[in-house]
């Protein structure tokens, strides 16, 4: 459930950036990470949703660079999982969300490895679309990676896949592999420059 590695690499997207006050760093974010089922027996189980709850974001020349705590994520909010249509429409009782956050906390050593960041490193392009260089910290392994980024105004929005196992997370199975998180991960965000 490196769902916090895609959504660390949808922090790169950047519009021009200008300082901000902390109290201004989080109106209107959001980074999202899906996770989708896998295994033999993936019918039985069910795609996940992630939010970052306390994502911190702070705009400096180069870009903007994102923060969270993985203890911070909101997994499976109904709400969510409702708009975000057909392959999220299951039913996901609070014990399934308590067990899957217990199993994603420890897939992700978030005691030892408690926040993700990502750090723009630089934009290439103008106008709407841009392409990102953005730096991922997550579990211990930091990595560069590029992606696109629509930019409207002062808003940036895109996503990127990433693959858990190229930050050394082993993607979690259950029952011998029969249940199973697939490695590759969607992380989707929405920025607002204040």
């Amino acid at each position: 459930m490196l769902l916090l590695t895609a959504t660390a690499v949808l922090v790169g997207c950047a519009v021009v950036p200008q300082p901000v006050t902390p109290a201004a760093e989080a109106a209107g974010n959001a980074l999202r990470i899906l996770v989708f089922r896998g295994g033999t027996a993936a019918r039985l189980g069910h795609n996940h949703v992630l939010a970052a709850g306390d994502l911190r974001v702070e705009w400096p020349a180069a870009g903007p660079v994102l923060r969270f705590r993985l203890d911070a994520l909101d997994v499976d909010p109904p709400a969510l999982r409702e708009r975000l249509g057909r392959a999220f429409a299951s039913a996901v009782d609070d014990a399934a969300r308590a067990g899957t956050r217990s199993n994603l906390l420890k897939a992700l050593d978030a005691a030892t490895y408690p926040e993700v960041s990502v750090r723009t490193l630089q934009q290439v392009g103008e106008g709407g679309r841009r392409a990102v260089e953005a730096e991922i910290a997550l579990h211990g392994t930091t990595r560069r990676q590029w992606f696109a980024v629509q930019v409207e105004g002062g808003r940036a929005r895109g996503e990127v896949v990433i693959r858990q196992s190229d930050f050394g997370i082993q993607p979690f199975t259950a029952l011998g592999g029969l249940l199973a998180v697939q490695d590759a991960l969607v992380v989707q965000f929405d920025l607002i420059q204040p």
